[in-house]
């Protein structure tokens, strides 16, 4: 676990108005340097699986500047954002990396965890892996119809296999979905027991190492206009409302983290060896990642896709209402528009 520590941005009211009134007689040194107590805060961050999926807040931990905000993290890392989200919902963590697709179910079940902070996002970081010489043919996806494909079931993997199918011309009935642990995927594929998998770039490279060359991806042109998935910090209105000090200090810290990456071509390194990948490899992989804070309606339109594809594949049961009202329900964007207003853009 990772413990770095947050600066205070608030003070009492009785401190600001001694300050107010010794403003003037401070700053001629009659008294000093004024002394301001800082009180540290404790948080708690659960991960979705280890990856440079969450590049952006893994580097806000390397570069120490949740210490910077006074905060005291401590971390946590579950096998899928579903898993992470569990433990926020569970009151074990204050927040959680995530992508959108677990936001998408828990609303769709009636749970109520809360998009904080939509920090960056992809088209082409899922992949499709197949076996070299195996039934599906790498250069045309139609192939995959009538195959056994992996996936973590009610994860972004799921998703974004069935807007991959959707690419392909194909349904998602075409195809047998298989719910298979990311760790045992390559095995699997491997041994013929499936066919093909869908999951993160990493999960897909480390398998075509692993098998010595015997995975290989299907081509993703195209996707972008069928597949975006966002990476979100979620908390919870417990925490929106009992901790807003930690809520604003989250911001400003992956504000830091955005402006760092943006400004330092050699942050890779200061993650590898926390997700064991070369740098060079995290900046490949990362290349088609935007990172930057935002919410907009493409990101509540993607949300509605999802939670509409998750209804008609009989994954959730219809909830009460519309969709768009619920989902854009579940993001507070108020502390995002308070540090950088023109980042909000939803209508």
């Amino acid at each position: 676990m990772t413990r770095p520590l947050q600066p205070p941005h608030h003070l009492s009211l009785s401190r600001r108005r001694l300050l107010v009134g010794a403003g003037a007689i401070a700053t001629t040194g009659l008294l000093g340097a004024p002394v301001i107590a800082q009180t540290r805060s404790n948080a708690v961050l659960a991960y979705g699986s280890t990856g440079y999926t969450w590049a952006l807040p893994y580097v806000a931990e390397a570069a120490g500047l949740w210490q910077k905000a006074n905060v005291d993290l401590a971390t946590s890392s579950f096998e899928t954002g579903r898993d992470a989200m569990q433990a926020l919902l569970s009151g074990s963590a204050d927040f959680s990396a995530s992508t959108d697709t677990p936001l998408v179910f828990a609303a769709l079940s009636g749970l109520r965890p809360i998009a904080l902070i939509n920090y960056s996002r992809y088209s082409r970081d899922m992949k499709i892996a197949i076996r070299k010489g195996g039934p599906v043919d790498p250069k045309n996806p139609a192939s995959l119809k009538g195959r056994k494909i992996a996936t973590r079931i009610g994860t972004s993997g799921q998703f974004f296999l069935a807007k991959y199918l959707e690419l392909a011309g194909l349904k998602q009935q075409d195809v047998t979905v298989v719910d298979l642990a990311p760790n045992n995927m390559t095995t699997a594929l491997v041994r013929g027991d499936i066919d093909a998998f869908a999951w993160v770039s990493q999960t897909v490279g480390v398998a075509q190492k692993q098998s010595n060359g015997q995975v290989e991806e299907l081509p993703l042109d195209g996707i972008e206009k069928y597949f975006q998935s966002h990476q979100l910090l979620l908390t919870t209105e417990r925490v929106l409302k009992e901790k807003p000090d930690l809520v604003n200090a989250a911001v400003k810290v992956f504000l830091e983290a955005e402006a760092k990456i943006a400004s330092d071509k050699n942050w890779p390194q200061t993650i590898a060896e926390r997700i064991k990948t070369p740098a060079g490899d995290i900046a490949d992989a990362t290349s088609t990642f935007t990172f930057k804070l935002s919410f907009d309606d493409r990101f509540i339109d993607d949300l509605v896709s999802q939670a509409q594809w998750a209804l008609d594949a009989g994954l959730a049961k219809p909830p009460k209402g519309e969709l768009r009202p619920l989902l854009r329900g579940l993001v507070a964007d108020g502390p995002v528009k308070a540090a950088q207003p023109d980042r909000v853009t939803l209508s």
